[in-house]
């Protein structure tokens, strides 16, 4: 049963109208990092409070929009929320990407951190980025430098 919904979600996005479907939310995907792995957040809560605010209510719904996995760059996606004992108002995110189609940059990984607003939706507090490089190409471990 799952499988025939996921083709008919598939088929659903098909039509020969050649016009973009407008009526669902968009996000391009996470801004670059800067030079220590500090992504911008603030325009990914702008939109979670407009367009995307139905991935403002899980932290696993908005992390998988805010790095458009459904548009995936690599064979193996993992993502892993943990929220502090019992706290309910924070969450960790890390999302790990492996195997990217990248002939220098081997893994990445987003640890992104959440805070709940009194209306219960999540924002995105912090973002952070690491990568690991191909053999020869760099480092090994994660980290914001860059691959070779």
């Amino acid at each position: 049963m799952l499988a025939v919904g996921a083709f008919a979600l598939a088929l659903a996005g098909c039509g020969d109208s050649g016009k973009a479907d407008t009526s669902q939310p968009h996000w391009s995907g996470p801004p670059r990092a800067d030079a220590s792995g500090h992504v911008p957040v603030s325009g990914f809560n702008d939109y979670l409070a407009g367009d995307g605010a139905v991935f403002a209510r899980s932290p696993t719904a908005a992390s998988a929009e805010f790095l458009a996995l459904d548009r995936p760059s690599a064979p193996v996606s993992t993502i892993q929320a943990t929220s502090p004992g019992e706290v309910q108002n924070f969450s960790e995110v890390v999302a790990t990407l492996t195997g990217l189609q990248d002939d220098s940059v081997r893994d990445a990984r987003y640890t992104l951190e959440y805070q709940r607003n009194a209306d219960g939706d999540w924002r995105l507090r912090a973002a952070d980025y690491a990568q690991r490089c191909h053999a020869g190409r760099g480092h090994q471990d994660f980290s914001p430098k860059n691959c070779v």
